[in-house]
């Protein structure tokens, strides 16, 4: 793979890895994070994804990022299905919004609603990493925590029958950008950011829900 999306990619890869390899990430996935812990992370996402997709909506006739604000990557509908299943009937009231997440959904509104390289970049770590790991996550989630599948619609793309072939598509789109080459190197610099937010989002939920803490309903 060449181009640009290998650039941003090899550009990202450190902290990549350091937001995936938290403590509660991977206790998550063994299954011994709480239940609530879960529906906290569910709830973060929301948050994060409510401003993602309000500016993909803004974004959607630009020349550059227009390509990229496609409807079928949509998460908001599934996370909020996922927490009235979490959390029930009065699950809007229910949810809380971390520091980290206040920072992340922020820096989200104050930049991709205007600027495309900033919306690009962020939009790649999201949604272009839920696509590619989204399914297994989902099914194991599933799995160790008995949702089956109610609870875990927001890691199935349900519009995108060929995740494989809509990955190649939107690393060719990235390999097309038409930008100046200090504003690629914005697009890298935001998308290291990016994985820097939500490793704080795990971060403050690692403490929140630490190694000692037994899992439970």
């Amino acid at each position: 793979m060449t181009g640009f999306a290998a650039r941003i990619r090899r550009a990202t890869m450190v902290e990549h890895r350091a937001a995936e390899s938290r403590s509660f990430i991977s206790r998550l996935m063994a299954g011994t994070v709480p239940l609530a812990g879960f529906a906290e992370l569910t709830a973060q996402y929301l948050a994060v994804y409510r401003e993602l997709e309000a500016a993909a909506g803004l974004m959607r006739t630009d020349a550059v990022a227009g390509a990229f604000a496609d409807p079928a990557l949509f998460r908001v509908a599934a996370l909020e299905a996922d927490l009235a299943h979490l959390y029930g009937p009065g699950w809007k009231s229910a949810l809380t919004t971390l520091p980290a997440t206040e920072h992340y959904t922020q820096r989200l509104r104050e930049y991709c609603r205007t600027s495309p390289g900033h919306f690009i970049a962020h939009h790649y770590v999201r949604y272009l990493g839920d696509l590619s790991g989204g399914q297994l996550i989902g099914r194991s989630l599933a799995d160790k925590y008995g949702l089956g599948r109610a609870g875990t619609s927001f890691y199935r793309f349900e519009q995108i029958p060929d995740p494989r072939a809509y990955k190649t598509a939107y690393r060719e789109r990235l390999d097309g950008l038409d930008l100046p080459e200090d504003e690629l190197g914005g697009v890298v610099a935001e998308a290291q950011l990016a994985f820097a937010c939500n490793g704080a989002i795990f971060q403050e939920l690692g403490a929140a829900y630490p190694d000692d803490l037994a899992p439970a309903a």
